[in-house]
């Protein structure tokens, strides 16, 4: 995908203005404004454009609740801080306010605000990974945090959510959040999402029949700091509790991995004035975050 191309001028009166092609959709628009199509900001088009090479566009998605932001915002303080031979250094002051909000909620023993379902209100990270003690050239990332609802409207009715769409047919890599809680009292709603996001990844990128997708993608169960055995093995644990996307990844991915992931090193429950239930973390204890997005970037 070519992403960085000259402007074309065009002439309207005595005005000029510069097109320039979005990123993530590669329709054209006027530089300086935001993406009509799929609603990505101004300001990520023309952060992505200021960089002599194409960026990775890494997906990051799952159902409301699953706790995308947190991930997102914990992985950008792993890569701050360099991890796992990985570090990250952000391109525009917009990639910084996600890292930001989501350490300042944890620090309040809280998590992040959720989502809001306006595309035009979603935080957007465009940062450098370089990665050392190598010689492989560090590439560009970018990562939309979407609302979970909006991923759901798009399955259900493809084409739907323009954003939803361009992203997931243009990533070059995915993470695929599924809540381990609810796999767990819940059934199968939470696998039945994962795996309907891979057959929607797999109906925009096809292949020739019985090719598996090229997309590498990272299956990983998030708040597993309340289930040890999805840490200790999470591919026995998909096996065990969720076969039917086990089954699915093998027949449909060339390359896939789970994960475990949990931010909080123990949680509880608050409940308001008004008696309703909220989870906040109790102490931060981060683990198999960058795990996931290290084996990634080892693909793409």
């Amino acid at each position: 995908m070519s992403t960085h191309s000259p402007f074309l001028t065009s002439q309207f009166g005595n005005h000029s203005s510069a097109y320039q092609p979005c990123p993530l959709c590669g329709m054209s628009g006027f530089e300086g404004n935001a993406c009509e199509h799929c609603f990505a900001p101004a300001d990520v088009i023309h952060s992505i454009h200021l960089r002599d090479k194409p960026p990775r566009i890494v997906g990051v998605l799952g159902p409301s609740g699953v706790g995308k932001t947190v991930y997102l915002g914990i992985l950008l303080d792993h890569l701050a801080r360099g991890a796992m031979n990985l570090s990250g250094f952000a391109h525009g002051a917009f990639s910084l306010s996600l890292h930001r909000n989501t350490i300042l909620a944890l620090e309040r023993q809280r998590f992040p605000a959720k989502t809001p379902v306006e595309a035009d209100r979603w935080q957007w990270v465009h940062c450098e990974i370089e990665r050392k003690n190598t010689k492989v050239p560090p590439f560009d990332l970018v990562a939309p945090d979407v609302a979970g609802e909006a991923v759901a409207a798009e399955l259900a009715s493809p084409m739907s959510n323009p954003t939803i769409h361009a992203l997931i047919s243009r990533c070059d890599a995915l993470i695929i959040l599924v809540d381990i809680l609810q796999v767990i009292a819940d059934g199968q709603g939470q696998e039945l999402f994962a795996m309907q996001l891979i057959s929607y990844l797999t109906s925009l990128r096809p292949k020739r029949k019985k090719q598996k997708s090229d997309v590498p993608t990272a299956i990983v169960f998030t708040k597993s700091d309340l289930c040890e055995e999805s840490v200790r093995d999470p591919a026995a644990f998909a096996r065990s509790n969720a076969p039917g996307l086990w089954k699915l990844c093998e027949a449909r991915l060339a390359q896939f991995k789970f994960f475990a992931s949990g931010v909080a090193g123990a949680s509880g429950w608050l409940i308001d004035s008004e008696g309703r239930e909220s989870l906040i973390p109790l102490r931060v204890e981060p683990r198999g975050i960058i795990e996931p997005f290290a084996w990634l970037a080892g693909q793409i």
